[in-house]
């Protein structure tokens, strides 16, 4: 089944529609297509507060809010779809980089697969992988700089399908008064509730969002042990808490051994958060995507491996947040029921706007889903272990 450039195979979509109408399913599919209406990002109250970091977007030209709900939550619109014009020359954007160019980001040199000779001048369309045109903009490196993805801007977007303020080009971003961060995944901490002088683990640390607003929302006065397997990642979270101005302690490792790497942790650790790889179902927007049931069953098994050593090192009555941005019942609620048979408990997940889960624990868990909520497609569930 390919809807808009997305594509489920034969078994996955057959698997989502014993959960979903087709016509739920199609709506949910096609608004990933899509980004939210609204763009957040959190602001960094290590550094300033709401409401200084809001007048000093609005003194830009920024049309920016508060969150009415979550108050170092600010958004902006995100304003679209745009009709692209056409240029004489392409440059072809990884997808990674074209889902951001695609929101108005500017290209950077590392994102770049392909160009065509160009110089620095030149103006450019900007393609995604699989040729569709999602920019217009002006080249600031040539054709050979682009191809060895030096630093820098390659491309300075100029209209793009969808369009908000280029954040990166702020003093504020470089000066980490704010992060990036969906208004779901920005919930995840505060149903975390970190408290002074506790020790949380977050077990899938990159690229340090919620890691960082743990040691926010407790001032620094807790100790967080943030973990990633490869070394790149870890970098990644450093240079997000350098950026932020906030200290974190970063361990390079497989937090599903720490058990067993570090014994001294078990059965001591206050809260831990597990966000871990997954099918990635509810990011947005997605320009293309594919995705299989053999993968979403997979995913499953790998994070449960997570969970169970979470069980290990939390410490009686610890409590455990487990979130993904997909939709997926196996890497949602039926992780969760196995929490439960391992020893957890589920508790009530309090948070705006919610919907309610599938299965046993519908009524704690908490599901956003694109087409309904404006927002990616995510899950929070609370767990305590007994």
């Amino acid at each position: 089944m390919d809807i808009e450039g997305i594509s489920l195979d034969d078994e996955l979509y057959g698997y989502l529609l014993s959960f979903f109408s087709d016509s739920e399913l199609d709506s949910m599919i096609k608004s990933l297509k899509r980004p939210p209406s609204r763009y957040y990002i959190r602001t960094n109250t290590i550094k300033t507060n709401p409401e200084d970091l809001l007048a000093a977007l609005r003194n830009r030209g920024i049309e920016a809010h508060q969150d009415d709900a979550l108050r170092e939550a600010l958004w902006m619109p995100v304003n679209g779809p745009n009709r692209i014009n056409s240029a004489r020359k392409v440059v072809i954007a990884n997808k990674q980089a074209a889902e951001s160019v695609y929101i108005g980001a500017n290209l950077y040199g590392p994102g770049v697969l392909y160009a065509d000779p160009i110089q620095v001048g030149d103006e450019v369309n900007v393609a995604a992988p699989n040729g569709e045109v999602i920019a217009i903009g002006v080249a600031r490196m040539d054709r050979s700089s682009m191809l060895n993805r030096r630093p820098g801007i390659a491309v300075e977007v100029m209209g793009s399908i969808y369009m908000m303020p280029k954040l990166h080009e702020l003093s504020e971003y470089r000066d980490g008064l704010f992060y990036e961060q969906s208004l779901p995944a920005q919930w995840v901490s505060h149903v975390l509730d970190p408290m002074s002088d506790e020790l949380i683990i977050d077990m899938n640390a990159a690229p340090g969002g919620k890691m960082s607003h743990v040691i926010q929302l407790t001032q620094g006065r807790s100790r967080v042990i943030g973990v990633e397997r490869h070394a790149k990642k870890v970098n990644q979270i450093k240079q997000t808490l350098e950026r932020l101005g906030i200290n974190g302690e970063v361990i390079q490792g497989d937090s599903r051994f720490m058990d067993l790497d570090r014994p001294e942790l078990v059965g001591r650790v206050d809260k831990a958060l597990i966000d871990p790889p997954c099918s990635d179902m509810g990011v947005r927007p997605k320009i293309f995507d594919a995705k299989t049931l053999q993968q979403v069953k997979s995913l499953s098994q790998y994070q449960r491996q997570f969970i169970k050593t979470a069980h290990k090192l939390l410490k009686p009555g610890g409590v455990l947040v487990y979130s993904t941005c997909t939709v997926t019942p196996m890497e949602n609620e039926d992780n969760i029921t196995y929490a439960n048979q391992l020893g957890f408990s589920v508790e009530n997940v309090d948070v705006p706007g919610k919907s309610k889960g599938i299965g046993e624990f519908s009524s704690l868990v908490a599901r956003f889903y694109p087409h309904l909520h404006d927002s990616p497609g995510f899950f929070i569930a609370r767990l305590r272990k007994t």
